[in-house]
């Protein structure tokens, strides 16, 4: 048996490593009262979002490396999303706006 690990390998340890970060973040959040539970849901969203990425996309070895050297690589990845420019609400507005533009009008 050889000592390389492979880029599924890595990919793995990878997810479980930051669904283990997720599934502590959902632990102490469930212990919260109701409405510091209703003002996390914005993050769990968006770690969920997250952790689908890793799971199914195809990160390079480097940026899985680059994670996997990150103490807490889920949440480092939420903070450098609120830090982005960016938002759903684009992509919702446009969602509406092709809707409304093949939806028969009654």
């Amino acid at each position: 048996m050889s000592g390389i690990i492979t880029n599924e390998e890595i990919k793995n340890l990878l997810y479980e490593r930051m669904l283990q970060e997720y599934n502590s973040f959902l632990e102490r959040t469930m212990h919260q009262p109701p409405e510091e539970i209703l003002k996390a849901s914005y993050e769990k969203v968006i770690k969920e979002d997250i952790l689908f990425i890793v799971e199914s996309e195809e990160l390079s070895v480097e940026h899985m490396r680059a994670l996997l050297r990150m103490q807490h690589p889920l949440d480092e990845c939420y903070q450098s999303w609120l830090d982005e420019d960016v938002s759903y609400m684009e992509d919702l507005r446009i969602c509406i706006e092709n809707l409304t533009n093949t939806s028969p009008t009654t």
